[in-house]
């Protein structure tokens, strides 16, 4: 394999965040980071738009790319609805703060079939719906455009929302919807069930991820085979034409594929399953196996994408021994 790139999708930790006694060791991606070349790109949507469609936009459109993932057939200009997605949320209020809690949520298709019927009963009249939806999020088609600045919720998990509520010209509009789901929400038999089982309670609908569908080109002989379950890879993959398969379950899968370069979507979030098993998982499937097939020549070079920085390895890196090891939360984050 010439190139294989790896991107974790959905883990975001800040400087000082996160103690490393609350993390695992994950000796195989601490020292793939140790040999690694470091450049800081910023988010990893932008990124992969700047690299493989030539687009350079401030904001990704999330939804309306993601949207691609699930629509058959290409989207008509005159009828184009304006895109956001709505993902479940749980709030907690402290002595100071509101907080996002810890860990992202996922809904039963009978939760979703709850939420959609009632929203569009309540917010249709002011020209939004809920559309299709998963387990953790739906997307929500808005009348017109709004010109408002959001922020993936991954980036706000167990963090005061304050600074990350939309805003910009119309960030207003949404923060009203928002306010208002939250009170419709708010002691909704639907999370009294779910409090009575124990999980978190899906009290607001974080609104994010707008903005019009970009005119993508596929850059001349860059186009990795995509391995990936995220909607977001599999939209832009899909206007670029390019060719999409599931996500291999390990890197033993993936090589059995024979391509000679690849894109994987990692994630290291779940509603069901603790971070620390997600990474030593990934760690464990991924980090180390790849790692030991660079060494061998078998992998020209490695690109991770972790963070909002880019990690480049190619097999000449891997004979720096001279580089101090540190643990891999030093160098990400």
């Amino acid at each position: 394999m010439r190139e294989l790139i790896l991107i974790v999708t959905d883990l975001f930790i800040a400087k000082g965040a996160a103690e490393p006694q609350s993390l695992p060791a994950l000796p195989a991606l601490s020292r793939l980071l140790m040999y690694a070349r470091v450049e800081s790109t910023g988010d990893w949507r932008r990124w992969v738009m700047r690299e493989f469609a030539a687009v350079r936009a401030g904001q990704a459109a999330v939804a309306a790319v993601s949207h691609r993932a699930t629509s058959a057939r290409e989207p008509d200009p005159d009828s184009q609805r304006h895109w956001w997605l709505a993902t479940p949320v749980h709030l907690e209020a402290d002595l100071t703060c509101v907080r996002m809690g810890a860990r992202p949520l996922e809904l039963s298709e009978d939760e979703w079939h709850t939420i959609r019927t009632e929203f569009n009963q309540l917010f249709g009249a002011d020209g939004f719906q809920l559309d299709a939806a998963n387990g953790t999020g739906a997307f929500l088609a808005a009348s017109g455009p709004i010109d408002a600045v959001t922020t993936d919720p991954m980036r706000v998990l167990g963090q005061d929302i304050a600074p990350s509520l939309p805003s910009g010209a119309a960030g207003s509009v949404l923060r009203r919807l928002m306010t208002g789901a939250q009170m419709w929400l708010y002691g909704h038999p639907l999370n009294e069930a779910r409090t009575q089982r124990g999980v978190p309670t899906a009290n607001a609908l974080w609104i994010w991820g707008g903005g019009e569908l970009p005119a993508a080109s596929p850059v001349p002989a860059q186009l990795p085979q995509l391995f990936a379950g995220e909607a977001f890879l599999q939209g832009l993959w899909r206007m670029l034409q390019g060719t999409i398969d599931a996500r291999p379950p390990s890197f033993a899968s993936l090589m059995a594929a024979s391509c000679s370069h690849a894109l994987v979507g990692l994630s290291a979030a779940s509603g069901t399953r603790s971070p620390v098993e997600l990474l030593e998982a990934m760690d464990r499937d991924w980090m180390a196996p790849a790692l030991h097939a660079l060494r061998r020549g078998r992998i020209g070079c490695i690109a991770l994408h972790f963070n909002d920085r880019l990690f480049r390895v190619t097999q000449l890196d891997t004979f720096r021994l001279w580089r101090p090891h540190r643990y891999w939360l030093e160098t990400a984050a």
